[in-house]
């Protein structure tokens, strides 16, 4: 069984999490090949997967374009082939239940408005890379993290990632469709 793991990462943390699932995938003996959803190869076909796993961040309160165009574009065959979504999303480790209703909501609307049907749909923490920003970005970060009740220590990145999670939702696609 080969297994696609398609994602969209604009700081590299959906992409982190995505290989991660491959790995997870190869360590119960099956192929897994990730791929960034915006550099895809010229002879790309989805008919060189048996299933496929997509995952994508949330930035300013949408999906990266790009993401949201290959469903569409592929959503008849999505929905044939054994799926599941993932979102990275900071607002799912808020300790303000608002927020973290609005993270689910965002993965909600995303399906509802493109019909695809994945069996498993989940949110992951992502992190916040403070020494990646530029002045506003980190401020405007910072701000928020203060309000979320995350880390506000912007002389590192904060890593909110539950890798056990990654691990048992492949692992429970994996028994799903294997």
């Amino acid at each position: 069984m080969h297994i696609l793991v398609l994602y969209g990462s604009l700081e590299g943390q959906t992409e982190k999490i995505s290989k991660r699932i491959a790995e997870v995938i190869r360590d119960r003996g099956q192929q897994a090949t990730a791929l960034p959803a915006n550099h895809l190869p010229a002879d790309f076909s989805l008919d060189n997967y048996n299933a496929i796993i997509i995952g994508g961040s949330i930035h300013m309160n949408k999906y990266p374009g790009f993401v949201k165009t290959f469903v569409n574009n592929h959503c008849d065959r999505l929905n044939e082939l054994a799926s599941a979504f993932f979102t990275v999303c900071m607002a799912i480790n808020s300790q303000q239940e608002k927020s973290r209703q609005q993270a689910k909501q965002y993965a909600e609307h995303f399906l509802a408005q493109t019909g695809w049907q994945p069996r498993l749909n989940t949110i992951f923490a992502g992190a916040v890379k403070y020494t990646q920003y530029n002045f506003f970005t980190r401020y405007i970060m910072k701000m928020i993290s203060k309000r979320e009740g995350s880390n506000t220590d912007t002389s590192r990145d904060h890593e909110y990632t539950d890798w056990d999670n990654v691990k048992r939702f492949t692992e429970t696609f994996m028994d799903e469709i294997t």
